[in-house]
């Protein structure tokens, strides 16, 4: 029988508690041109007055100044591979399939997300920010970018660590059964022999017509 996980999070709050209003913060606080979101130092400094510590958000905006939030070019893709998936299972990245978006602290690549699309649906994965530059919202701010773009009219899948169900819950992911993947999608973790609690996954989803239902009641 195929069941539904039942998820115990490990996630550090610090890192990954942000509710529904700071989502909407983020979004709001974007601005878009020309398929570019650029994120400033004042707006960092402005969420930091409401919610975390003054140092915190002082030195965030004076140590990485503005943070470009775009996607990348096809030719632009082997930088991922370069400098940031070269930290993490030496990911590649398909020019046909692939769409990577990225965030920049000046001219430097800091964090990659990438939304694949399979024959039989879209999967979200290789989601990394540099370690120097992690706990200051780049990877949501990533998140946002692909959602808007990729999941706004389609369902979107992912094998999500354990450990970041909640953080892809407040993005509109939500838990489901293995068996219920579209079947590439679920093939490429088939080395697992079902057993995805093993390795700390879970599979999730993100349904737009679901959200756009509940939004509704």
């Amino acid at each position: 029988m195929c069941r539904i996980p039942i998820i115990s999070s490990y996630a550090d709050p610090e890192q990954f508690s942000e509710d529904q209003t700071l989502l909407t913060l983020y979004t709001l606080a974007g601005e878009e041109s020309g398929g570019f979101v650029t994120f400033h130092s004042h707006f960092f400094i402005q969420i930091g007055k409401a919610l975390f510590s003054p140092g915190v958000v002082a030195s965030t905006a004076q140590e990485f100044g503005a943070v470009d939030v775009r996607e990348l070019s096809p030719a632009e893709l082997v930088r991922a591979e370069r400098e940031i998936w070269v930290h993490y299972h030496q990911q590649t990245a398909d020019q046909i399939n692939d769409r990577l978006f990225a965030a920049f602290a000046g001219s430097k690549l800091i964090g990659v997300a990438r939304c694949s699309r399979h024959p039989d649906g879209l999967e979200v994965d290789a989601v990394y920010v540099l370690d120097e530059y992690r706990r200051h919202g780049f990877a949501r701010s990533v998140m946002i970018l692909l959602v808007e773009e990729c999941g706004r009219h389609e369902t979107l899948y992912m094998h999500s660590k354990i450990e970041l169900v909640d953080f892809y819950g407040s993005l509109g992911f939500y838990p489901m059964a293995e068996c219920d993947l579209p079947k590439t999608i679920r093939d490429r973790f088939g080395f697992c022999m079902g057993n995805l609690k093993g390795i700390d996954v879970c599979p999730m989803k993100r349904d737009p017509t679901a959200l756009i239902s509940e939004q509704a009641t």
